[in-house]
């Protein structure tokens, strides 16, 4: 059982190695990802300025054609013949510069959304460069941390190998499918229920109570003997059992 608990204590160590290994990557990709977001961002920016240029420039020829209009017309209405005549072009120049002013409005607004987005663009194009900057030296200590982690993981490989090989055969391959089932946490011990006149006793992995045959059979024997509901290698003691790990 000594064994089976120094090779709990390595599957550990080297979970929890991957897991930096993981965190690592995870770290890396939330950066870049930030990056194309942003960058993502300032592409729909140039996108909304390029529309509202279209937008402008389209306002600004009606504004030019309506300008010609009125000026057409006042020479009209320097050779109008008739009252009636008169009134009439009189009317479609106000007409005319009621709409000219609505316009100038309109083109006023589109001014300030583009000014307003071109700054909005400018502080995009800045952040960019700090988020480059930042990925470089994150992937600077991030290749540094690795390459440590890297290192230890090869260690710890070496020396899980070493321990399995201290397990026999069967127990070796129920370790190796419990350890993925329950993230290494293979072994559980063996806890006495509070208040419990008969001495009954439940596994602290699952929580569940442990037949009495069982809790005999550790006490008594040194062989493996697993929890009936969840699987895992009952130990009485954990610490107690440990052999040195190295």
């Amino acid at each position: 059982m000594g064994s089976l608990v120094s090779l709990q204590v390595i599957e550990l160590e080297v979970r929890v190695t991957s897991k930096k290994l993981r965190k690592c990557e995870q770290v890396l990709k939330i950066q870049e990802q930030r990056l194309e977001q942003l960058r993502a961002a300032l592409k729909a920016k140039h996108e909304e300025i390029k529309l509202t240029r279209m937008q402008y420039d389209k306002l600004e020829l009606d504004l030019k054609s309506r300008e010609e209009e009125i000026a057409k017309m006042r020479v009209a209405l320097n050779s109008a013949r008739t009252n009636k005549d008169y009134s009439a072009i009189l009317t479609t120049i106000n007409t005319n510069k009621a709409s000219k002013s609505k316009l100038e409005d309109q083109i006023l607004v589109l001014i300030n959304q583009m000014e307003a987005d071109e700054a909005v663009s400018k502080q995009i194009v800045e952040d960019i460069g700090t988020e480059e900057e930042h990925l470089v030296e994150l992937r600077g200590t991030i290749e540094q941390q690795r390459a440590e982690i890297q290192t230890e993981a090869e260690r710890l490989a070496a020396r899980r190998e070493a321990a399995l090989r201290e397990v026999p055969a069967e127990p070796r391959a129920m370790f190796e499918r419990l350890a993925d089932r329950y993230d290494g946490e293979v072994l559980a011990e063996v806890e006495k229920m509070s208040g419990s006149k008969r001495g009954d006793h439940l596994c602290r992995g699952c929580y569940i109570k442990i037949p009495l045959e069982s809790v005999n059979a550790l006490m008594t024997r040194d062989e493996v003997v697993v929890c009936p509901n969840c699987g895992r290698f009952l130990v009485l003691d954990m610490k107690a059992s440990e052999q040195p790990a190295s």
